[in-house]
């Protein structure tokens, strides 16, 4: 099975290849990325079924790895890991990959730079498969790191405007606090467990609570980043500027679904822990109910869509603070369909309608067929109605809550529930009927189609496996529980009903202003998206702004005038300097070679060469003798 090391390699060697090419070269050349993440696909499959029959019941199906550093005596390497989990992401990755892939050929053709954006769409696909088959800790980390890159390129992939680049920025820090934690968490680990590897740090070691709950914690925070948990969710619906088929890779497949296979992989240390499953849980059930509420305010399509993420990431939280590793596994896995098909349904809704508000769309349904059946078909699986993947996967997420007497969560799980379906009947009937606002309504290209016609029948039919998913990951498989499944269909069916009442059942949607007027203080505080980013940029953007400004004044006023009045000085004293040797030391020098050269000029004299000068001299000097004689006689 040595071939599962290729499934990353592939769509990292199509980013290789397209990366250097010139952009036209590029443009030409897309196929490569599409070539390589669909013989991804086919890899995956392989691997999936080789994997099934054993069901190796959390054991490794195939494992290799090569040390690439070495600390002292500690060796680090880089392995491929592949079990149950790893086989079922593959798959999840590298099929809505290649349907976004083949998606994007319709979607992106006249963009000028598409062959940079399937390079990076191509680095992402690899970074996510990478990160699935890590075998310890350290890869995933690196592998994680390359992903938050490739979201910022391909939030921001549309520079020229200010909104992508302000959303690329804002997803980057943002999600890079929540790795400050992850990275802190590694640190801890090593330093308590002497290893990364998944083999050591999740089976061979014996976590002390307290160490657990630290390390648990740090890498809960690193997976609230990129999972858009309150309050690191703020990221995620400014994400929207980017290019459609990339949001729905981004927030379906990939990116959003990393913290929560994060938290999947390391759940023996949150076990180990206790506390940190019930942290996991609650912020889970506050993400589902606030995300919820916040989708159900929105006009632009796509951040619906957005917040709507948000919610059913919680969801994933909650099952897995609450231990249950299938249902909230399960509920990725669906999740990653039906939304990635609901991202691709808004992109040729968007294009059709040339906007991205609900309140300018209606009437879709009578020139749109397809891209009816198989949107209306994701929103029922987003709505938990039966058949559909949705109701499967959240019924085993309740289920877990119920019979691990959570009942508390478990009724809020059911609220957010009732709001899912409110917003997604709200979105529906905005979008599909009433009048049109536009008679240029026209079906999407044949290539953007299919792939979302292949995730509507698998969001169609794929619940109907639920009992064989959890025996594929190693766990005892039944049939949802029949009263939580009536419980839960009745709930959804109300918050459909509601949808309908107030914008379905005329051609034209209800007046609600008086609604929101009664609840202006609740309506006000969910279309300001809870004063979230209103707290960010007042305490942390503007702070930061404010110091930043100080600094530079500082910079300007006090270091500006240190260095320039020692400049000053040293120029004075420079000044000073050269007067002093201009007038004292050159003038003690050229004084003395004065002083000399006068003397030996009178010197000079006494060298004429005549007899009788000589003669002269030394009469004179025995007159100066005799007389100092007398002198001293005296």
């Amino acid at each position: 099975m040595s071939y599962v090391i290729a499934i990353p390699l592939l769509p990292a060697i199509a980013f290789a290849v397209l990366g250097p090419l010139s952009n036209r070269a590029r443009n030409k050349a897309v196929w490569v990325s599409v070539a390589a993440v669909a013989s991804a696909l086919v890899l995956s499959l392989i691997a999936f079924v080789q994997v099934w029959p054993g069901g190796h019941e959390g054991e490794a199906a195939y494992h290799a790895s090569v040390t690439f550093a070495s600390i002292g005596s500690v060796y680090l390497g880089v392995g491929v890991l592949l079990d149950s989990v790893s086989a079922v992401m593959l798959v999840v990755v590298t099929l809505v990959a290649t349907a976004v892939m083949v998606y994007s050929l319709g979607y992106m053709h006249r963009d000028a730079r598409i062959g940079w954006y399937y390079a990076v769409l191509s680095l992402f696909t690899a970074a996510m498969l990478m990160l699935v088959v890590s075998d310890n800790f350290l890869q995933l980390y690196m592998a994680w790191e390359v992903m938050g890159l490739c979201s910022y390129l391909l939030i921001g992939f549309w520079h020229e405007q200010v909104a992508p680049r302000k959303a690329s920025l804002k997803a980057f820090l943002t999600t890079r606090v929540g790795d400050v934690g992850f990275a802190i968490g590694l640190a801890v680990m090593y330093a308590t467990a002497g290893s990364f590897d998944f083999a050591v740090v999740l089976h061979d070691f014996q976590w002390a609570p307290a160490t657990a709950t630290a390390v648990a914690l740090l890498l809960l925070f690193g997976a609230m980043g990129k999972s858009a948990q309150v309050p690191l969710h703020v990221w995620l619906p400014d994400a929207m500027a980017g290019p459609t088929p990339a949001s729905a890779l981004i927030h379906a497949a990939t990116m959003v679904a990393a913290g929560v296979f994060l938290v999947a992989r390391a759940l023996p240390i949150f076990e180990a822990s206790g506390i940190a499953l019930t942290i996991t849980m609650v912020i889970g059930v506050v993400t589902a109910l606030l995300g919820g509420l916040l989708a159900a305010v929105q006009h632009d399509i796509k951040k619906v869509l957005a917040y709507s993420t948000i919610s059913q990431l919680g969801y994933m939280f909650v099952a897995l603070g609450a231990g249950g590793l299938v249902a909230g596994f399960y509920h990725l896995v669906t999740h990653a369909f039906f939304k990635s098909l609901l991202f691709l349904g808004a992109g040729v809704i968007i294009h059709a309608a040339h906007t991205q508000d609900m309140r300018e769309m209606g009437g879709l349904a009578k020139k749109m067929p397809v891209t009816t059946v198989t949107f209306t078909i994701g929103s029922l699986a987003l709505a938990g109605i039966f058949p559909f993947s949705g109701f499967w996967s959240k019924d085993e997420i309740l289920t877990v809550l119920w019979h691990g007497e959570h009942y508390i969560v478990f009724a809020l799980a059911l609220a957010a529930a009732f709001v899912t379906a409110v917003y997604v009947a709200r979105l529906w009937f905005r979008v599909f009927t009433g009048p049109e606002q536009t008679s240029e309504l026209k079906e999407a290209h044949i290539e953007m189609l299919v792939p979302m016609g292949v995730l509507a029948a698998i969001s169609a039919v794929i619940g109907f496996g639920s009992p064989y998913f959890a025996q594929f990951l190693g766990h005892e498989g039944q049939w949802p529980d029949a009263a939580i499944a009536l419980t839960s269909t009745a709930v959804a069916g109300l918050g459909l009903a509601l949808g309908w009442w107030v914008y379905g059942r005329r051609t034209r949607v209800i007046n609600t202003r008086p609604l929101k007027q009664r609840f202006a203080v609740v309506y006000d505080a969910l279309s300001l998206k809870l004063y979230f980013d209103l707290t960010y940029d007042y305490f942390i953007v503007k702070q930061f702004s404010r110091l930043a400004g100080a600094l530079a004044t500082f910079d300007r006023v006090v270091v500006d005038g240190i260095v320039n009045g020692a400049g000053a000085v040293w120029r004075a004293g420079a000044e000073v300097g050269s007067l002093l040797d201009i007038h004292v030391i050159d003038g003690a020098v050229n004084g003395t070679a004065t002083i000399v050269k006068a003397a030996g000029a009178r010197v000079r004299r006494l060298q004429v060469g005549r007899i009788q000068a000589y003669q002269g001299l030394m009469v004179g000097a025995l007159v100066l003798l005799m007389l100092w004689f007398v002198v001293k006689g005296a």
